[in-house]
Order: C-alpha cells, then sequence, then structure tokens
C-alpha cells in the first residue's frame, strides 16, 4: 500500500530539486509558467509539493531547464540544446497517451488487474482506467507508485524510442510520427484494446515475401 503520506513527501522532493534546477537556470516561475501555459503560481505550487506534477509537464521543464528527466532520479550529463518543433501541449497530450499504453502493459505483465492497482493507490479501478486510457494525467508520485507495485523500472515510462526530450531521441521523432497520423489513426493506436492488432501488424511486417 502507497501511503498518500509517502506521496506527499516524493511530491516535495521533487518540488525542492524543480526549484533549485530552476534557480540555477536563472529562469522564473513566469518563465517556467509561460512554457507549461499556466499560471505561476501554478509553478510555486508544483515546487512547494502542494500539486502533483505530471510526467509529461515534468519533462517538458527539464528540457527548458536544460536538464535531462533523470535529474529528478538520479543526476546525469547534461544533454545537447536542440529545438522543439511542436508544441508543448501536443507534446503532453501525445506522451499522455504513450505513458497510459505503457502503463497498461506493464500492468498487464504483471498479471495485475486493475482494481489492485486501485488498492495499492487507494483510489478507484475508474481512476486506474483513465490513467491507461490517456484521458486522465498522472501525478508522479502515483506514477513511480505504480511502477514500484508492477515492478518496472521508472524509466519503462522513460523510453528512448517514445519520450521527445531524450536525449537520444533528437527532436523526439518517434512522438512527431505518432502525432502526424490520422486522428482516427492515433486513436485506433492509443486504445489498449487495440494492442493485440498492432502487435499482429508489427509481426506481420517482419515477414519477408515471396514474389
Amino acid at each position: 500500500m502507497y501511503t498518500k503520506e509517502a506521496m506527499a513527501i516524493r511530491s516535495k522532493i521533487v518540488g525542492v530539486l524543480l526549484r533549485n534546477a530552476r534557480i540555477k537556470a536563472g529562469k522564473s516561475r513566469k518563465d517556467c509558467a509561460a512554457v507549461l501555459g499556466c499560471s505561476p503560481d501554478t509553478i510555486s505550487q508544483f515546487e512547494y509539493g502542494r500539486k502533483d506534477i505530471t510526467l509529461p509537464q515534468l519533462e517538458v521543464l527539464a528540457y527548458f531547464l536544460g536538464l535531462p528527466i533523470t535529474y529528478f532520479w538520479d543526476k546525469d550529463a547534461i544533454p545537447e540544446e536542440e529545438e522543439m518543433d511542436r508544441s508543448v501541449n501536443e507534446i503532453m497530450t501525445v506522451r499522455r497517451k504513450i505513458i497510459g499504453v505503457l502503463l497498461r502493459q506493464a500492468r498487464l505483465d504483471a498479471s495485475k488487474s486493475q482494481k489492485k492497482c486501485a488498492e495499492a493507490l487507494s483510489c478507484s479501478a475508474e481512476r486506474i482506467s483513465k490513467y491507461e486510457r490517456g484521458q486522465r494525467d498522472i501525478p508522479l508520485p502515483e506514477l513511480e507508485a505504480l511502477a514500484d507495485f508492477l515492478d518496472v523500472p521508472i524509466t519503462h515510462f522513460l523510453d528512448e524510442q517514445t519520450t521527445p526530450l531524450s536525449r537520444e531521441a533528437p527532436k523526439g521523432r518517434s512522438v512527431e510520427t505518432f502525432a502526424e497520423l490520422p486522428p482516427d489513426v492515433r486513436d485506433f493506436v492509443s486504445n489498449p484494446t487495440n494492442a493485440l492488432y498492432i502487435q499482429i501488424a508489427m509481426k506481420l511486417s517482419t515477414l519477408s515475401v515471396d514474389v
């Protein structure tokens, strides 16, 4: 069971790290707020642990502050500067859906039900379902708790092939490609119930064709 107290402490730790990074980068809360499209007060709430930040929001701020996202777990080398081609909102929307799919896959691999995950977080199974469908943002402490419960590292959700802010994925080509797909195709890919069809298509694409 992951207590609310433990997740509240984690929120405060992330907030302190975020504030230190912002100050070191010489950025104001107003600057960070402009990047996320929120108010400076929201940034303040993030920094003081009064409001939970989501992974997509944290990724964007890490990029903006010139830090690898792993700074919030383990300090690594600073990534090279690169241009963000797509709007922040679009990137975070796509990332939310991708994280949801990864969460569902991790849950199925661990043979856990949505109910069990909900019990671990002391929330409803419907909330877990919305997380998996990308219909609701996952507070970072909850995502970390779910990763621990499902026995996967947090890096499972920082897949270099999916995150646009990864050092190893210049310009986030994978996310860009996903965002460029027609809306109906994006919806199909993002729907967890279609995972089997996608896996079949992937396997078929590797087969040689005799002409």
